[in-house]
């Protein structure tokens, strides 16, 4: 006998979604998604993930008014397979800082936007203080929201996660 497999089908993600990340607890803590990602169902994402915690299901205008405390590039694997689940769509996108990037071509060191594209040639102290472009997977934001909330430890690594260490990257302001 074969068994059957079922595979998920993937959420479409889209700018102003709102997802619901579960703690041990069984409060809820809330995300949006702040770009889409390059894949046609925009399953890279960069992600915004708001700080208050709550006993029950919130309203998506209330969940909006909060404070991002996480933000980065991810892959949608945790809404993918139903650990976080897409509550709401539309919703206006908070005010957070989007870092640049470094990117070496052809022996040059360049500064991107949060996207990947190129702006201009890197000065000394852009290559000394920008990252490469990196994302984290969606484990790992869970992981920093849960250490957040006392759940676990603080990892050194979750700060790059932060909107202040985003801040602290923005050499060429971009929209």
């Amino acid at each position: 006998m074969v068994e059957k497999t079922h595979r998920r089908k993937r959420v479409k993600l889209s700018e102003g979604d709102i997802f619901e990340m579960p703690l041990p607890d069984g409060k809820l803590g809330y995300g949006i998604i702040l770009r889409r990602g390059g894949l046609t169902s925009g399953g890279t994402p960069y992600i915004g993930i708001y700080h208050a915690v709550h006993s029950e299901r919130q309203d998506a205008t209330s969940i909006v008014c909060g404070e991002i405390v996480l933000a980065g590039w991810t892959t949608d694997s945790l809404i993918h397979h139903g650990n976080w689940t897409v509550t709401a769509g539309g919703m206006p996108l908070p005010s957070v800082p989007f870092p640049n990037f470094k990117v070496a071509v052809e022996g040059k060191m360049y500064v991107t936007d949060v996207e990947g594209q190129l702006l201009d040639e890197a000065t000394a102290a852009e290559r000394e203080l920008l990252d490469y472009q990196f994302s984290r997977t969606a484990t790992c934001y869970q992981d920093a929201f849960e250490a957040l909330n006392g759940f676990r430890n603080w990892d050194v690594n979750y700060e790059k996660l932060t909107p202040a260490y985003s801040a602290a990257r923005v050499t060429r302001p971009t929209s």
